[in-house]
């Protein structure tokens, strides 16, 4: 009688249990359905609020702009400007026989695909300027008369850097910001041994003979344009003379406003950030009132 009576008991407790997990079940599901909906309730509310502020955003009067177009997956394009060398694969000519047949199949058309190649390589450039003299002078007179060819007149007089070279050095440095040090480990793994000092004096000698008239002529156009902006930040340089390498320098960077037609960017080192630089920079400009 004791244990049909504590079967009974465990029976209906596991029955009370089961019903307990089943009410728990639908009550969770019921709060699922409800946190979803109140979510797409808040959304579209969100999106509707969004849409009211970006209809109040006043109007600025300046141009629209535009939604961005969208991505194009995929692999994109080589740029259609740049030169193509073509090379060919065909077939040996025992192989230019039907497997089929046995008889002699023609080329019916080709697959083409394309790969980018750059290829840095350094070349020597010899100057051969022809020498000519008269063979009745060198007879007849006390004195012959040599003319050699003229060639054109280079950047860098007497130096080794072609016009390309200087290019490269420069574009490196101040387009790419690469440490000459680094410049001259990429030129030591082509077998070109080219010390930083010299790269440094090709970078000098370009500035002070050909790049300081461009910039004079720019800081002239600037102070020419009736609006610019000025700023400065500080930098630190090393082995400045005179300084300590812990001092504070500072380049001055100024620019064209946004609607200019000539957009210029200029920048003015200084070992300060007192008013006479921005002075000094800009002498005799008169902003537009």
């Amino acid at each position: 009688m004791n244990r049909t009576a504590t079967t009974e008991k465990l029976r209906a407790l596991i029955a009370a249990h089961a019903a307990e997990i089943a009410a728990l079940k639908a009550e969770n599901e019921t709060l699922k359905e409800r946190i979803f909906n109140e979510a797409e309730q808040a959304a579209a509310e969100g999106e509707e609020s969004d849409d009211a502020e970006a209809a109040a955003v006043a109007d600025t009067g300046l141009p629209d702009a535009g939604q961005p177009e969208p991505k194009k997956r995929g692999r994109r394009p080589l740029p259609e400007g740049l030169p193509r060398e073509r090379v060919e694969y065909d077939l040996p000519e025992d192989q230019k026989i039907c497997p089929c047949c046995r008889n002699q199949m023609h080329r019916m058309g080709e697959t083409v695909s394309e790969q980018l190649h750059i290829e840095v390589q350094a070349t020597v450039l010899q100057h051969a300027r022809f020498k000519y003299a008269c063979r009745h002078c060198e007879r007849t007179a006390l004195h012959t008369p040599i003319v050699t060819a003229p060639m054109p007149a280079q950047p860098l007089p007497g130096s080794l850097a072609a016009p390309s070279t200087l290019a490269l050095v420069l574009a490196h440095k101040y387009v790419d910001g690469t440490p000459l040090y680094r410049l001259e480990q990429a030129l030591a793994r082509a077998n070109v041994s080219i010390s930083r000092g010299a790269l440094a004096n090709w970078v000098i000698r370009s500035a002070d003979l050909h790049l300081q008239r461009v910039y004079e002529t720019l800081k002239q156009k600037l102070r020419s344009q009736p609006l610019l902006h000025g700023d400065e930040t500080w930098v630190q340089v090393l082995k400045e003379d005179g300084r300590d390498a812990q001092a504070k320098s500072f380049m001055w960077a100024y620019r064209s406003g946004q609607d200019s037609e000539q957009p210029i960017v200029m920048f003015d080192y200084q070992p300060g950030r007192g008013q006479q630089h921005p002075q000094a920079f800009l002498r005799n400009y008169r902003p537009a009132c």
